[in-house]
């Protein structure tokens, strides 16, 4: 468990050339306005790699090439944005995956690939991700520059 009390996720992915990507700590901090304010917490990358150091032997005593922090995006309800944007024709989205973009990003893009060429997806029902499910998205409109 984090020191939070939450249950720690970590992901391991053994690369081809022998480097190891591991992520998989969340934080509560707000996405900041300057995309240049997103950085990595010393503290989050000790965790990461005292749970390599006890995922795997060989990754006891690995160099950490790069830390790095991210935001995933997430929607208020916890399912993806999956559609056509309300208000804007031709204008589609694929978003909100979470954790899981890597894993549903052949189901999604299949599902895309029908919905903009054909008007639905023959892979997936995509009417629980449809962007209009949220108050406000039917009537979305950009701002206009004055």
């Amino acid at each position: 468990r984090g020191h939070d009390g939450m249950d720690d996720t970590p992901e391991l992915f053994p690369r081809p050339d022998g480097t190891v990507y591991l992520c998989g700590l969340a934080g509560q901090e707000p996405l900041p306005v300057d995309p240049s304010a997103v950085d990595s917490h010393a503290a989050a990358t000790e965790r990461l790699q005292a749970m390599a150091a006890a995922l795997s032997p060989d990754l006891v005593d690995a160099e950490v090439l790069m830390a790095a922090a991210c935001y995933r995006p997430v929607t208020r309800d916890g399912l993806p944005l999956l559609g056509a944007i309300p208000g804007i024709e031709g204008a589609y989205i694929a978003t909100g995956h979470s954790v899981w973009g890597m894993l549903n990003a052949p189901a999604s893009g299949e599902a895309m690939t029908g919905l903009i060429l054909g008007g639905r997806s023959r892979s997936v029902d995509t009417s629980p991700f449809e962007p209009s499910r949220f108050p406000g998205a039917r009537s979305w409109r950009p701002e206009t520059s004055r």
